[in-house]
């Protein structure tokens, strides 16, 4: 799976990109791409602001979209770690972005998830190479018990 320069993708991890916000040619170099999953972590809220309906520019160019909303009302929940690791898990060899506005939200989420299957809490963003801010307490609230 590779991304033009100009991708809204931050890094990428094995088959895991983390990315901001997408523009809906984005989507079509993402589907280009072999990309099968797009999982969004901003809020209903903020998905409502955009200029296009993300859910539908996803599905109309044949990728799976799921929203794992992170931060305002909808806070941060173990429960969202779990959902991505099942997601992970149904698609083990396909392309998949995670996004938020920045990708920080989505980076947390993804490190939440890399640290509940092993990895080094204290590692975890040099290991997926995301090299924004990071918040372990971001992390530990999205850890399942």
């Amino acid at each position: 799976m590779s991304f033009p320069s100009n991708d809204p993708v931050v890094c990428r991890h094995g088959h895991v990109a983390l990315a901001s916000q997408p523009r809906e040619a984005d989507l079509d170099s993402w589907a280009g791409d072999g990309v099968a999953l797009v999982v969004n972590s901003r809020t209903p809220e903020e998905t409502a602001a955009l200029p296009f309906n993300l859910a539908d520019a996803v599905a109309s160019r044949g990728m799976q979209y799921v929203e794992l909303p992170i931060g305002g009302p909808w806070g941060a929940s173990p429960e969202l770690t779990v959902r991505l690791g099942a997601l992970l898990a149904a698609h083990p060899d396909s392309g998949i972005v995670l996004h938020c506005r920045s990708g920080t939200r989505s980076a947390h989420l993804y490190a939440a998830w890399l640290v509940q299957t092993g990895e080094v809490p204290e590692t975890v963003f040099e290991t997926m190479g995301w090299p924004g801010s990071r918040d372990m307490a971001l992390v530990q609230a999205l850890l399942p018990l």
